[in-house]
């Protein structure tokens, strides 16, 4: 199997300005190939890409991740089951239909004064003025860190983004060795102050629990609140600047759900297909395996293009089109399998209160040119400005 032409490859800028033109080419012509860089293979289809999500036996999601000692790292992201397993139902806590719904009241008053400061600007900016503070707001709220350094999280949380895959890739974490630092020695203390006096807040509880196992270890509960900390927020700060930026392309899209509320959640789960928050993720092979008709060797790593996949025509008709009308939405955003994303009724639900208090104030948004480049980073744009138009 060869690899696609050098000319057109997934890590060139201009392909990565714009890499839907070059998922319909993979699609096409390469849908399991190598990918030019280091060994590192391409899914590209619907179907390819659930058939790896959904077996995890085959596809691991330990990629590359190791402590110099060769043990596992406590990371529910990239581990397989019984360490996934074990740390998933401790994170599942954060986000079940009870506690998401009990988070609804907040969200409701924070993205109100979100929205009414970022009206009242001239060319505001979607990420830094609403789609990154308020899900840091609630995550921190669930942490017990309500006040603290809103920008300092988002300068660790950018920073652990931009570094997951080459970290992966390389294994060197050398990067992010200050911010990991700091991270580590905010929460370390956060964590001893709880064990000392306990709090009504889920960081309190997950300290205090008793698992078969006993009580969680430290690094465990770093895990807990680096994971809660940037992937519970990255993800719903993608969503909020994707659906802002499919309805700036769409305005008569825009004009019927601001018309019609109740089209808000098939208009979000439209975004999430159209522009999924995270483009990718990773899995390493454990056997030799044919997909797709290809045969993927043992021990490699594959990129799994939740994006290109998103957009199959294949799975769905006209996918290059945003519609409200699709019916079953059966989009990858979130992934699929034992690592489907765990925070994802808590980012349905944050971007539909922000959208709702936003739509109903605006008759049109379109986002100030220049920075298209910017938009493809995953979880979203560091920043991003618009200009709303308003009754």
């Amino acid at each position: 199997m060869t690899s696609p032409s050098p000319a057109r490859s997934l890590f060139d800028p201009a392909v990565a300005n714009d890499p839907y033109p070059f998922y319909a080419y993979l699609r096409r012509e390469a849908p399991v190939a190598p990918l030019g860089l280091m060994d590192l293979w391409g899914i590209a289809r619907h179907e390819d890409v659930l058939r790896v999500l959904r077996d995890p036996e085959t596809f691991s999601s330990v990629v590359g991740q190791r402590r110099g000692d060769g043990e596992e790292l406590p990371s529910m992201l990239f581990n397989d089951p019984p360490l996934h397993t074990r740390l998933r139902s401790l994170i599942a806590k954060a986000f079940t239909p009870r506690v998401v719904e009990l988070q609804r009241e907040s969200i409701a008053a924070r993205s109100k004064q979100l929205v009414d400061a970022m009206l009242a600007k001239g060319d505001p900016d979607i990420v830094l003025d609403l789609a990154y503070p308020l899900p840091v707001m609630v995550i921190a709220h669930m942490l017990g860190v309500a006040d603290g350094d809103h920008a300092t999280f988002k300068r660790w949380s950018d920073a652990i983004i931009e570094n997951v895959a080459p970290i992966l890739l390389t294994g060197d974490d050398s990067a992010l060795a200050d911010v990991n630092q700091e991270f580590d020695a905010y929460f370390s203390k956060r964590l001893a102050k709880l064990r000392r006096e306990p709090e009504d807040n889920l960081l309190s509880e997950l300290v205090h629990v008793e698992t078969d196992e006993g009580k969680l270890g430290e690094l465990e509960l770093l895990m807990f609140c680096r994971l809660l900390l940037v992937a519970g927020n990255e993800t719903t700060t993608g969503l909020i600047v994707n659906a802002t930026r499919a309805l700036a392309e769409y305005p008569d899209v825009l004009q019927r759900v601001r018309g019609d509320l109740t089209l808000l959640p098939a208009a979000i789960e439209e975004a999430l297909r159209y522009y999924a928050p995270f483009p990718a993720t990773f899995r390493r092979t454990t056997r030799e395996v044919e997909v797709g008709g290809a045969t993927i060797p043992a021990d490699t790593r594959v990129l799994v293009l939740l994006a290109s996949a998103n957009r199959d025509e294949r799975a769905f008709e006209h996918p290059d089109e945003f519609r409200l009308d699709r019916g079953t939405n059966r989009h990858v955003a979130f992934g699929m399998g034992i690592h489907y994303c765990v925070g994802a009724p808590l980012a349905r639900l944050e971007a539909e209160v922000a959208l709702r208090d936003l739509l109903p104030r605006i008759t049109g948004v379109s986002i100030v040119p220049g920075q298209a480049a910017a938009l493809l980073r995953p979880g979203g744009p560091k920043s991003l400005r618009v200009t709303f138009t308003t009754p």
